[in-house]
């Protein structure tokens, strides 16, 4: 069979796929290429996404996206199993069994993923340091799907928010000034850099005429408030949708390994990127990223089944602020 007819083939056939994702907002930022891949491949099928009440957040006004539910443990499923059913293909990101259960009852053929359960098309599971997005990607080129865009897919954001973010930089920073926005804290500490070399930072940022900001979860909000008092605090002040404006509306960002650097990779805002115990290769933006990393023989050791996380974290205190400091100066200063 020539390559067009297969193609005919496939298009015929592939008239609804879901994605199941619950994931986080690293996660979810990162398998958007996928959901540009099938459209760019299958324009005519509909695209069903079955992701987490943060997932809907960040994927809200998706264009790429058909239909878009939220679902947490404890919700009720008929509503899922009944959207999905009988797609042409499930393609189950989560090593979790749920995602792949509901497929499987929604009696969905082809169910694609890494995990174990109720997968009939399993993936064997790609190298640790490959590209996250490619990982993803994988899954669907088991249904003829292949893109060269890596891209990250920016989350929707109103007028309303875009002007609510235009009143707040403009209240933080003043006309001749940049706009500087740190993300000190990520969701584990062994990921985050050091407060007091964050503070030295900050220092020589306003120094020279710098405005500073930090972000974060509500829940990081005190910690900021008290840990560095000199600073515009948005901790919990924006949503989701929010800070790919805000990020946007930046002259840098600095930050560790965290969600909101994946978010600003779906904007034009440089980041200066601090990583520790995890793989850049894996993990950092392909573009307007400047990574700061020091490698050890044990690198890397967060997440990863059977090491042990490091409890001196030495590969995130070797970076010196110096050595920060001049990636920065190149990005500002330049």
């Amino acid at each position: 069979m020539r390559n067009s007819e297969l193609k005919n083939k496939q298009e015929i056939m592939m008239k609804k796929i879901c994605i199941m994702h619950q994931a986080s907002i690293g996660d979810t930022l990162m398998a958007t290429p996928v959901y540009r891949a099938i459209k760019e491949c299958y324009p005519d099928c509909e695209v069903v996404a079955v992701t987490s009440p943060v997932g809907y957040e960040l994927l809200y006004g998706n264009p790429h996206i058909d239909l878009l539910l939220s679902y947490k443990k404890g919700d009720d499923i008929i509503n899922i199993i009944k959207s999905i059913w009988r797609s042409d293909a499930a393609v189950v990101f989560d090593y979790h069994y749920r995602n792949a259960f509901y497929a499987f009852l929604a009696m969905i053929p082809k169910r694609i993923g890494y995990g174990k359960d109720f997968i009939n098309v399993r993936m064997k599971d790609e190298p640790l340091e490959m590209f996250e997005p490619l990982k993803y990607l994988a899954v669907v080129k088991q249904l003829g799907i292949q893109t060269e865009d890596l891209s990250l897919t920016r989350p929707f954001v109103s007028d309303q928010e875009k002007e609510h973010i235009t009143k707040i930089c403009n209240s933080i920073k003043k006309p001749d000034q940049k706009l500087i926005l740190i993300v000190p804290y990520s969701m584990s500490t062994v990921k985050d850099w050091s407060v007091e070399k964050y503070r030295e930072i900050i220092k020589r940022l306003q120094e020279n005429n710098c405005a500073v900001a930090m972000t974060g979860g509500i829940e990081q909000f005190e910690d900021i408030r008290k840990e560095f008092p000199n600073v515009a605090n948005l901790a919990g002040k924006v949503n989701l949708r929010e800070s790919a404006e805000l990020i946007s509306q930046v002259d840098l960002q600095i930050c560790g390994c965290t969600a909101l650097l994946h978010v600003c990779s779906t904007t034009d805002t440089p980041a200066v990127a601090i990583y520790g115990p995890t793989l850049p290769e894996q993990w950092a933006p392909r573009k307007n990223c400047t990574v700061i990393t020091h490698r050890f023989p044990c690198s890397p050791c967060y997440n990863i089944p059977g090491k042990p996380v490091c409890q001196n974290n030495k590969c995130l205190q070797d970076i010196s602020v110096d050595e920060v400091w001049q990636a920065i100066q190149k990005i500002i200063f330049k």
